[in-house]
């Protein structure tokens, strides 16, 4: 479970980027923004989700306000006071989020992502303001993972091992065993769709998951004794290296190498993304090099695999 530390300190650099950027009001449609900088999972509904002020972050009073009928999962960080409920009126909307205190009087307003009909009720609501794209803003303060952070994948990487032993272990029924398997850790929410493939000698098979909001995964050519695929991608994944260095590492021309944690993150790199970025330690990368995908940690010094267990990171290390 996510402690109130780690839900503080998030809404503490959220708040941090936003006085880098002069931002006075944030406000956070994506599911994932809007779940890190208030560490409250709002109601599950399938299909698409338009854009909505579902989260609201002000910097003058540090508070943090999400868009939610309940206040089931409400963290020590919020109240009650800090909901504001779901309509499909807007004008009902635009009444609810004028009551958020610091809202009508902001100078500068970002955004995520932004709809005209927004733009067209924050001109009402706070007519004195400027929206700008805040999209960066956010990404810059979940793009360093804090070590409690890291020790959430790192249990996310586990359950997904656990799915991939579930294949091995009874390959009859396929990706079924590893949803199974998964499913009574508590991980019920795939961050992609998995995926198991029988071949001549084993299997690929690739599994995401998400565990306590943050996402996990491994993939590869396995055989019953483990993985077998190798790549030098994830070793090539230090502070410093540039997309050129990631292009001489991979082996693929379908690699990918992009940010991880609560989502798909920054930064994103491929063949043709990319190519001005560059590594930061404290960032978690998802990195696939054709069939084989790890998640990689960027330390000082060589990269940490969090996908695979120390004893296997060593193991694996002695055989590249």
């Amino acid at each position: 479970m996510t402690s109130d530390a780690l839900l503080t300190d998030r809404r503490d650099r959220v708040l941090a980027a936003m006085a880098d950027a002069d931002l006075d009001v944030l406000v956070l449609g994506r599911q994932d923004d809007a779940n890190f900088a208030a560490g409250m999972h709002r109601l599950w509904t399938a299909g698409t989700r338009p854009f909505g002020a579902g989260c609201i972050v002000v910097r003058s009073t540090g508070r943090t306000h999400v868009l939610s009928s309940w206040d089931a999962g409400l963290p020590a960080t919020m109240s009650v006071d800090d909901l504001y409920p779901a309509t499909w009126n807007p004008r009902i909307m635009a009444g609810y989020l004028a009551e958020v205190p610091g809202l009508s009087t902001a100078r500068r307003i970002g955004v995520d992502e932004v709809s005209p009909s927004f733009a067209r009720a924050a001109a009402r609501i706070a007519p004195g303001a400027t929206v700008v794209p805040a999209d960066d803003v956010i990404a810059a303060a979940r793009c360093r993972k804090a070590p409690e952070e890291i020790e959430l994948i790192r249990q996310s990487c586990a359950v997904a091992r656990m799915g991939v032993e579930a294949v091995l272990k009874d390959p009859s029924d396929g990706i079924a065993r590893a949803i199974i398997a998964m499913a009574a850790q508590g991980a019920t929410i795939p961050s992609s769709a998995p995926s198991a493939r029988s071949l001549p000698d084993g299997f690929t098979i690739d599994i995401g998951v998400i565990v306590d909001g943050y996402e996990g995964g491994i993939g590869g050519r396995f055989i019953a004794a483990g993985r077998v695929s190798r790549s030098k991608l994830p070793a090539a994944c230090r502070a410093g290296a540039t997309h050129r260095d990631l292009t001489l590492a991979a082996t693929d021309a379908n690699w990918l190498v992009r940010g991880l944690g609560m989502g798909f993150e920054k930064p994103v790199m491929n063949t043709r993304l990319g190519t001005g970025q560059v590594l930061e330690q404290g960032m978690v990368l998802s990195v696939s090099d054709g069939e084989h995908r790890d998640v990689v940690l960027v330390t000082a010094g060589e990269p940490e695999v969090l996908s695979i267990a120390r004893a296997e990171e060593t193991v694996e290390r002695r055989e590249s």
